[in-house]
């Protein structure tokens, strides 16, 4: 397969310049191969003829069920309302691949990432796509909410849409992916790593992790395999005896597995061509419009005159149109996460031009107050009180103090630089301060500030 010799020779970037490589850290988690670090493989992952002959492990497959709770309005026949909450389970399918085939990822992640930069830059979108990008760092999610808002609230009044992407990975177009891949790395076809790569990234091969600790348990009699020190699952010749039967393929046209070291970037690739018609479009409503999308999760801001008010549902509807033009990429909206707002005089309303919020990146404003999702908050608080409940369990137990250093490290303010990014409590801290700046009054501070006595309330 030829590569055409446009601007950019992927292959012969610097790496100390164009690769971060202290980024490829060694991970500890069980797999078919041995752990390795990036020294010995670096030179590997660097040759296309290593990468095109090279062999990749299936992933591990599992499902995470998450449990959350939707508030419904119901209205009886006299117009009364009524709230109920109905529980509703999420299934997160999570993919994670061998040691060496991990590397391989990320660095064919990093070169697609790089190339991405150069190829919004010049085509005018290089500020819509914010999550997974190597071109904005030090910055995270409370620096791209805060940018939104900074805008919103500048604004005398606006339209708001903000629309999640169900299973967005999950439903990815393996056609459309490969055509926006090639144009991005300005290639007329794969080179026969490139190809390699996008193989197994697409038609990826899993084992269901069940069965694979069904054969520990068999082969070791224990359930707990982390005491084991094992240096992988199996040994070469009982994984070709063990994978009969038990190796999954993704044989739809559809679905890249979420998690890999690809496929952040990949998800940004995929919407080329949605990212510049819906900015666009909102331009030609007001060249003042401001498109953000931040992986599955998009915002768009339309000033509107007094007078353009009239247009409110017609620009809603040709919005949504526009985004079911798409729905063969995968871009299905998720009704229940759907907001459309008017933001007018420092307040949201919703369309009924009620009092209303704005839920984006995690945080939630009435345009007068600013905090974190109250689902955040609850996770935050709940897995605080488990960590406590297992210290005092074991207090009882032993008669002795619990364990505390990583409750505290995980779960309270003396973990402010826990593994050297901090934890939730530092990152509200953090956010307080710079949602501070905006036009709306933060209650982000307020939202933690007796998580101490909260925490310590369940260890006695």
């Amino acid at each position: 397969m030829k590569q055409s010799k446009g601007p950019r020779q992927l292959h012969n970037l610097s790496s100390s310049s164009e690769v971060n490589w202290s980024k490829y850290k060694q991970k500890n988690y069980l797999h078919f191969d041995e752990r390795i670090k990036i020294e010995h493989m670096k030179s590997n992952i660097q040759d296309p003829n290593w990468i095109a002959s090279y062999a990749f492990l299936p992933s591990i497959h599992f499902e995470i069920v998450f449990n959350k709770y939707i508030t419904i309005t119901e209205v009886d026949d006299q117009g009364n309302k009524s709230k109920r909450k109905e529980k509703k389970g999420k299934v997160r399918k999570i993919f994670y691949a061998a040691h060496k085939d991990s590397y391989i990822y990320k660095y064919y992640g990093d070169l697609l990432n790089n190339a991405y930069n150069i190829y919004a830059r010049d085509n005018g979108i290089n500020d819509i796509a914010v999550a997974y990008r190597n071109n904005k760092k030090g910055k995270n999610s409370v620096d791209f909410a805060f940018e939104v808002f900074d805008y919103l609230f500048e604004q005398k009044q606006a339209m708001i849409i903000s629309i999640d992407f169900t299973s967005f990975f999950d439903k990815i177009s393996h056609k459309t992916l490969k055509r926006n891949i090639k144009r991005v790395l300005n290639v007329e076809s794969f080179s026969e790593d490139w190809y390699k790569v996008f193989k197994n990234l697409t038609k990826y091969t899993y084992i269901n992790k069940t069965d694979i600790d069904e054969f520990l348990k068999n082969k070791y009699g224990v359930k707990k395999f982390k005491k084991l020190r094992l240096a992988n699952i199996m040994e070469p010749k009982e994984f070709r005896e063990f994978k009969k039967g038990r190796l999954e393929v993704n044989r739809e046209p559809i679905g890249i597995p979420q998690g890999s070291g690809m496929s952040a970037v990949c998800s940004n690739v995929h919407l080329i061509d949605f990212d510049a018609e819906l900015m666009k479009w909102a331009r030609q409503k007001n060249v003042h419009s401001r498109y953000r999308r931040y992986c599955d999760d998009m915002i768009l801001i339309i000033p509107l005159s007094t007078e353009e008010l009239d247009n409110f549902d017609k620009i809603k509807e040709e919005l949504l149109d526009l985004v079911h033009k798409y729905r063969d990429d995968g871009l299905i909206i998720q009704g229940e996460k759907t907001e459309i707002r008017l933001y007018k005089d420092g307040e949201i309303l919703n369309e009924q031009l009620k009092p209303a919020t704005l839920d984006y990146l995690g945080f939630v404003t009435s345009g007068k107050i600013m905090q974190i999702r109250e689902k955040s908050l609850f996770n935050y608080y709940s897995r605080a009180y488990r960590k406590a409940k297992t210290s005092k369990r074991i207090s009882l137990a032993t008669k002795r103090p619990g364990p505390k250093k990583e409750l505290y490290d995980l779960y309270t303010h003396l973990g402010h630089s826990y593994q050297g990014y901090g934890n939730f409590v530092s990152y509200a801290y953090k956010a307080h301060l710079k949602m501070s700046r905006l036009k709306s009054h933060s209650l982000i501070r307020r939202q933690v500030k007796r998580h101490w006595y909260k925490v310590h309330k369940r260890l006695y």
